[in-house]
């Protein structure tokens, strides 16, 4: 159904169009490193990417999470552990005049959570290249588990995308986009526990669905030669009544020759909590959730990143190279959830560090 959909979209969208290009021919390894919350994540990922008679590219990509200790809802019930999290991903793309498809596989297996999500995508430039359109759908299917228990569970998830990018100006770039996801299934967390009148009672209890639609803005202005700077809004809504709204800003320049390419950014993130959300509930419900990424909560964060071209040798195997390395500070505060386990009479914030290092090779 959705290919016949995708082909009505072509044929109506058929007017004269520059024509797309496929994703270069590259590779890319990376580091990432993530401490925040009592909790550490970092693992290499390498992505690889080629294309062939000028019609197709073909990815493939290998993403890896250690992760360490464990956040304040799971030590009010648990112990901090270590795990490993690997995750594949399988890719296509292919060029059609006017029209990139797109089609991905992801699996991703650690001990107690294995998912696989299959991606189909197209974008098709009209008005001769001065309007993308594009539209995708994902499906997922995951089966969450619990460590040294028989405990099996399964969640689906369906994901629906549309967007629009329109060049306003020689120097302006407008893009749009909607989102909706739907998701059934164990949708918890089988380690947390609820708490009750001050006490951890029993498991959290969720609702079998969830129904979510986001809607996003950005702008693109470019500036003096060598220089951009963007602006986005998205809002977020889902069938659990929490409610969400992200503002970010990013500003680009070239220096030395265009050697050097800098960027520094600024997140702001704010969210209401869920219907059935509560640190310490008074009673019992039908639904109760104790997960701080249910609560009414907000983040700041601010990031930089530096990249520079290591060498550009045309006719060489590789073509040319760049490192790049980022780093952000996220911080967090939570208006109605506190960290139980050490002090649950003040609501809790924490601050998290990210580090990106990357290594891109084109060929």
């Amino acid at each position: 159904m959705l290919l016949r959909v995708i082909a009505a979209l072509l044929c109506v969208l058929g007017a004269p169009a520059a024509a797309q290009v496929l994703p270069d021919d590259r590779s890319d390894l990376l580091y990432h490193h993530y401490d925040g919350g009592g909790v550490q994540v970092s693992g290499p990922a390498l992505l690889v990417r080629k294309g062939f008679a000028d019609r197709v590219s073909l990815s493939a990509g290998y993403y890896q999470d250690t992760i360490s200790g464990a956040s304040p809802d799971v030590l009010a019930t648990a112990s901090p552990y270590t795990e490993q999290r690997d995750e594949v991903t399988l890719g296509i793309d292919y060029l059609h005049a006017d029209s990139l498809i797109s089609l991905a596989w992801t699996q991703s297996e650690e001990n107690d959570y294995d998912g696989q999500t299959l991606s189909l995508g197209v974008s098709h430039e009209v008005f001769g290249g001065m309007t993308t359109v594009s539209l995708g759908y994902a499906h997922g299917s995951d089966t969450v588990g619990h460590r040294d228990t028989d405990f099996e569970a399964g969640l689906e998830r369906r994901t629906y995308w549309l967007g629009l990018s329109q060049v306003i100006t020689s120097t302006l770039l407008i893009n749009l986009n909607y989102e909706g996801i739907l998701e059934e299934g164990f949708l918890g967390n089988p380690y947390r526990a609820k708490r009750v009148l001050g006490v951890f009672a029993d498991e959290e209890f969720y609702p079998g669905t969830r129904t979510a639609n986001a809607v996003a803005i950005q702008g693109v202005k470019y500036l003096q030669p060598g220089a951009s700077a963007q602006l986005s809004y998205r809002y977020y809504r889902d069938t659990w009544a929490l409610t969400a709204h992200t503002v970010e800003l990013q500003y680009s320049r070239y220096l030395a020759d265009r050697r050097w390419l800098l960027d520094v950014r600024y997140r702001h993130y704010t969210q209401s909590a869920a219907s059935f959300y509560s640190d310490n509930f008074e009673q019992e419900f039908t639904y109760m959730a104790r997960d701080k990424e249910l609560s009414t909560f907000k983040s700041n964060s601010l990031g930089v990143s530096a990249s520079y071209v290591l060498f550009e040798r045309p006719g060489a195997f590789f073509t040319s190279g760049r490192a790049i390395a980022s780093y952000d500070y996220v911080q967090f505060d939570y208006a109605d959830y506190s960290d139980a386990f050490r002090n649950p009479d003040v609501p809790y914030s924490f601050g998290a560090h990210i580090l990106n290092f990357n290594l891109s090779l084109w060929y």
